[in-house]
């Protein structure tokens, strides 16, 4: 808009992968303490403030164990992989270490979206602490199944969920104190965080709605098509 006072910005919702729409998270068919993030490979996914918060919330929690999905960038067992492994794949081994977490991370490899789906019903909290975001689809994924979520304030995430009613937001990507003790708040609320889940059901019901969002796609084109007819 700064460049261009007449531009005009149509919006539209996304749409995800159908078997998210059907099925919901119970608190009592989850892994308790089984947190669960859906990337661990790249930087701006922030999978190294999860690892940072780990510790106070192991304080608390010692049975807390991580769930993360994607290659396992940290893998180090053969000479392959340590020619391989990445700068970030280092440095999360280093926090890994130095926090005693070898055993309280399971990387569960390229996922199917029914396997992701089965990832998220296992857990007890989704966790989002990306750095960087415009509204990612695991949140939307986790919100549709009525997962208690956690995530970083930035980008398009506080437009999806309601802070403090439909999950919990957290202000400072890079506090992984302010991660920690929001994990903690789930983990220790009274219902495990079923209140916040269905909240958070009900706003993805909507705004994920593939009949709406279709129809919403239609006019949008039927708009522009006017726009630019002589």
């Amino acid at each position: 808009l700064a460049c261009n006072q007449g531009l005009v910005y149509h919006k539209m919702n996304e749409t995800m992968r159908p078997c998210f729409y059907q099925g919901s998270w119970r608190r009592d068919s989850c892994r308790s303490y089984e947190i669960f993030a859906s990337q661990g490979d790249y930087p701006l996914k922030g999978f190294h403030y999860l690892l940072q918060a780990m510790p106070e919330i192991l304080q608390k929690f010692p049975e807390a164990h991580i769930s993360v999905a994607g290659i396992g960038i940290t893998a180090y067992g053969s000479l392959k992989e340590k020619l391989k492994i990445s700068g970030y794949g280092k440095y999360l081994r280093k926090l890994m270490e130095e926090n005693g977490l070898e055993d309280k991370i399971t990387v569960l490899g390229q996922l199917s979206d029914v396997q992701m789906k089965e990832a998220y019903l296992n857990s007890h909290v989704f966790v989002c602490p990306s750095a960087l975001e415009n509204s990612p689809n695991s949140l939307g994924e986790a919100m549709l199944l009525g997962l208690p979520c956690v995530a970083a304030a930035v980008g398009g995430i506080p437009s999806m969920l309601e802070n403090g009613r439909e999950g919990l937001l957290y202000g400072d990507a890079l506090d992984d104190k302010a991660l920690a003790d929001a994990v903690l708040r789930i983990l220790q609320s009274a219902d495990g965080g079923m209140a916040l889940g269905r909240a958070a059901r009900a706003r993805a019901l909507q705004t994920h709605d593939a009949a709406r969002n279709a129809g919403e796609l239609e006019q949008i084109y039927k708009t522009i098509l006017q726009e630019e007819q002589p």
